[in-house]
């Protein structure tokens, strides 16, 4: 009996190694491969707002300014008015009641608002060209303003719950 208890964690733990060898070529951890045409994409050079990536030469060499803000509770109210180009901002808001309002002026802005309960409101408002907008609203009695004046702005509202 100790005999065939041996033999099976023997068998589990070779098991084990093989599908670790068998996994564990397919895991690069965004590692840069730069001979041959095998390269692994190297994001050490990007600037990252959420899940969304920037290339940094793509964004000027004016000064990335970044904000976040976390709220908790009811009835607050987060702005942030971004200039320039490249700024990120990101605006997490849990409760009731709660105001977003996101202004940029300029080119290559992330701006982000997350508002998770019930009666709350998004404002965005964005001037310039490729500028990333998102906003994600979940609960009822939601309202959001956008205006976007530019070209090439992907934008993403997302409401879940009821009106």
């Amino acid at each position: 009996m100790r005999q065939a208890g041996l033999s099976a964690r023997r068998i589990f733990g070779a098991i084990a190694v093989l599908v670790l060898l068998a996994v564990a070529p397919g895991v690069a951890f965004a590692q840069q491969n730069n001979s041959g045409d095998n390269s692994y994409t190297d994001i050490s050079e990007f600037l990252w707002s959420g899940s969304q990536g920037v290339p940094q030469q793509a964004v000027s060499s004016a000064p990335i300014l970044s904000s976040s803000v976390v709220q908790i509770g009811q009835m607050n109210s987060a702005t942030a008015t971004l200039a320039g180009s490249g700024n990120i901002t990101t605006q997490y808001q849990l409760g009731s009641q709660n105001t977003s309002n996101l202004s940029a002026n300029g080119t290559q802005n992330t701006l982000t608002t997350t508002q998770i309960g019930n009666s709350n409101t998004s404002n965005i408002s964005v001037n310039g060209n490729n500028n990333n907008i998102s906003n994600l609203q979940v609960g009822s009695g939601l309202t959001y303003q956008l205006q976007v004046v530019g070209t090439n702005a992907p934008v993403s509202v997302q409401q879940y719950g009821r009106r």
